[in-house]
């Protein structure tokens, strides 16, 4: 589909409607920008269909039942792999007014009952999943593949309405705290005094963590430490096959994975469909608990937690002591619906993000196995070239399709989007920070600010450092640095790293038990990087924007993370 601007065809490609056209795009938004905390590495066009879409349409949703007050929603759109975003921002100040009664009043059940909303959201989750994984995608029909099709774009709609639900509530109320703390304490959401009235909660996420460490010591006092130190991930299942205890442990292990409502299908990349979920591949959970194993890691997921924990609720019990008695029972209730935000942060994305995905990978797999064995594509991954219009064209009789000559031109150019680096903010701006100011904070979206493009560092030149980002944890500490880009490069990680790194999600979790500090490229104090760094006490400094292009592996960084500084000690 194309239309003729200024003298040319603009032409929409992968995602109609949702490939970023700037000449038709800026006028309207006139900023967009790179969610780098999803989209790096670059998604495939299958995956960036789904997220762009749906992601776009819950937040919308969301923003309309709960009437957040100064936006109305995002627009997304895809650019060689890249989501970059745009906001829907409310301007009047009478109709911001309007809104913010709505929104007081939508956020009352929140408040009431975070948790019991949140599990009826799951319980409705996991029964849709439970539809999806009904179906044989080896011997599924052609007309059981089509209505699947739709089935997996049903549900994955259905999850970012509920996604967002959670999210809005407990992140707006994160930002009302800090907005409040700031205006009558001096006090924002990097200060550790207001961080560790956020932190120590346990969530779904965290136990199973917990269950890899406690297979690790499991496998610790059943005698088969040579045999998971010996061994490298992809070949623990066969050298565990080959005696009495080893068969034991992964029976054990396996029985886990199948029989946890969630344990097998968390997925090892969370923002695509290209690489496997545990029960797809269980050498990422074996990986990690041979990590417990070698490295003889201690229980951090119990000793921390239990210690943060406390330290939470006497942060607390002070703060509370300087707000006047006539207010703490509203401080109280906004306290404890904003440290939601952290739990929910964890959790949300292993039963939303996490399984919907492998879900996704799974079904769409087994419709490309058919597609491949017809001649349609040339192998069955071919189908992440794709968009579900395309496959729902072809699904029916695809001997009589061939799409090869899209799947080949859109890999290719997968490919090379993965040699250079999206630009930060696509805009008619001036810059940057004239962006920021005009078409950003205005719309005082709590995931936009604190988690997707986050806030942008203050640059201290008397302190001497060679990088600023914000706070996620703080904390000061030297080592080494350890560049990591990929999931997979993880396993070179050693203890007492400083860890740097586009970002993280909930599959780099269990590093943070290793790591001595966390410096992310983007995000914002509720990303995930920020989040678990609090968690686990470990520093944490995100949106540096440059920290994987300006550091490299083996440099000595000194991090001073409540300051948001990195110096590099050995240039």
């Amino acid at each position: 589909m194309g239309e003729n601007i200024g003298g040319r065809t603009a032409l929409w490609d992968a995602l109609p409607g949702y490939d970023l056209i700037e000449e038709v795009d800026l006028p309207e938004m006139h900023s967009w920008f790179l969610d780098a905390t999803h989209s790096v590495p670059p998604w495939t066009p299958l995956f960036g269909w789904y997220w762009i879409r749906f992601c776009c349409h819950g937040m919308k949703v969301v923003c309309d039942e709960l009437s957040i007050p100064t936006c109305k929603g995002w627009e997304m759109r895809y650019r060689d792999g890249g989501s970059y975003n745009a906001f829907h921002i409310v301007r009047d100040k009478k109709e911001i007014a309007e809104r913010a009664v709505k929104f007081r009043q939508a956020l009352r059940p929140w408040i009431d009952n975070f948790d019991g909303l949140w599990e009826s959201g799951k319980r409705e989750l996991l029964g849709m999943y439970d539809k999806l994984k009904a179906v044989d995608m080896e011997n599924a029909s052609h007309v059981e593949l089509y209505r699947h099709n739709y089935d997996l774009m049903n549900t994955y709609r259905r999850m970012f309405e509920i996604h967002f639900l959670g999210m809005y509530s407990s992140y707006s109320a994160w930002l009302l705290l800090e907005d409040l703390c700031k205006e009558r304490f001096g006090m924002k959401d990097q200060d550790p005094e207001f961080q560790d009235m956020l932190r120590g909660f346990n969530n779904k996420v965290y136990e199973m963590d917990k269950s890899l460490w406690d297979f690790s010591q499991l496998a610790l006092d059943m005698g088969l430490k040579e045999v998971f130190v010996q061994n490298k991930p992809d070949e623990l299942r066969t050298k565990l096959e080959m005696s009495e205890r080893g068969r034991e442990w992964f029976r054990k292990f396996m029985h886990y994975l199948e029989t946890d409502e969630v344990g097998g299908w968390r997925m090892r990349r969370m923002n695509d469909l290209t690489e496997p979920y545990w029960l797809e591949d269980p050498c990422t959970p074996l990986g990690v608990i041979r990590n417990h194993v070698q490295k003889e890691t201690a229980d951090v997921f119990g000793n921390v937690h239990a210690e943060l924990s406390k330290n939470r609720e006497a942060a607390v019990a002070r703060f509370l002591q300087r707000v006047p008695p006539p207010e703490r029972p509203f401080f109280e209730g906004l306290i404890n619906l904003a440290g939601k935000a952290s739990s929910y942060s964890e959790e949300h994305d292993l039963y939303c993000e996490l399984i919907s995905h492998a879900l996704l990978r799974r079904g769409y797999l087994g419709m490309g196995r058919q597609l491949a064995k017809s001649g349609t594509i040339d192998q069955p991954d071919d189908i992440f070239m794709l968009n579900p219009d395309e496959i729902d064209r072809v699904l029916m009789v695809p001997d009589r399709h061939d799409l090869r000559f899209i799947t080949r031109r859109r890999r290719a150019e997968w490919l090379e989007w993965h040699t250079r680096p999206n630009p930060p903010v696509i805009t008619d701006r001036s810059g940057m920070e004239e962006a920021v100011a005009m078409d950003l904070l205005p719309s005082m979206d709590a995931v936009a600010m604190k988690i997707v493009v986050g806030e942008l560092p203050e640059h201290k030149p008397e302190l001497g450092a060679d990088m600023f980002g914000i706070c996620g944890c703080a904390g000061e500490v030297e080592g080494p640095a350890r560049v990591v880009i990929n999931y997979e490069d993880l396993k070179e990680v050693q203890p007492g790293d400083i860890l740097v790194c586009p970002g993280t999600n909930p599959a780099w979790t269990p590093v943070y038990g290793m790591v001595a500090a966390v410096v992310a490229d983007r995000g914002g104090t509720l990303s995930h990087a920020a989040i678990i760094g609090r968690e686990y006490g470990v520093p944490t400094i995100v949106n540096t924007f440059e920290g994987t292009a300006k550091i490299k592996t083996g440099q000595r960084l000194r991090i001073h993370a409540a300051e948001g500084a990195i110096f590099i000690l050995d240039k």
